[in-house]
């Protein structure tokens, strides 16, 4: 989902960038023309802080990142300002699909809200806790906040 996208971390974009399209031949732009062992060196990475708390791994991939070459850390860096952008244009968006809502809408996004600002979380444990919280709505809640959120969950 967009929104929640634009809410959770780097990481969680950087996921969703890469997973959902198939897997580690599917590379963020920063990587797009930077060598294999570079890939794999971020991969590797995102596997071994993958269920850590998302500041950790944030942290973790600057890391990483301050280590590449001077190509992929300006690469690395235009990316993140990208991403910072798309989430204030996301955040604006946001308020006024809310802005619409109805009460009940509303209260559920509201409880979204919380679950993605949530510390202490790793990523694939905060998604799930959003899928089963957006599963347990009533269905025309749900029909809204699935409608706001692009149609995918």
């Amino acid at each position: 989902s967009l929104r929640m996208i634009a809410r959770l971390s780097l990481l969680a974009l950087l996921s969703v960038a890469i997973y959902a399209q198939g897997g580690p031949n599917d590379v963020p732009p920063f990587l797009q023309n930077a060598d294999q062992a570079t890939r794999a060196s971020f991969f590797a990475v995102l596997q071994a802080n993958g269920n850590k708390p998302e500041p950790q791994v944030n942290a973790a991939v600057d890391q990483w990142a301050s280590r590449q070459s001077p190509a992929v850390k300006l690469a690395y860096t235009n990316f993140k300002a990208e991403v910072e952008k798309y989430q204030k244009e996301e955040e604006s968006a946001h308020s006024a699909a809310v802005s619409a809502f109805s009460p009940a809408a509303r209260a559920a996004d509201a409880q979204l809200s919380q679950i993605a600002a949530k510390q202490g979380l790793s990523f694939e444990a905060k998604q799930q806790e959003i899928t089963n919280y957006i599963n347990s709505l009533d269905a025309g809640v749900k029909a809204e906040i699935i409608k706001a959120m692009g149609g995918q969950q």
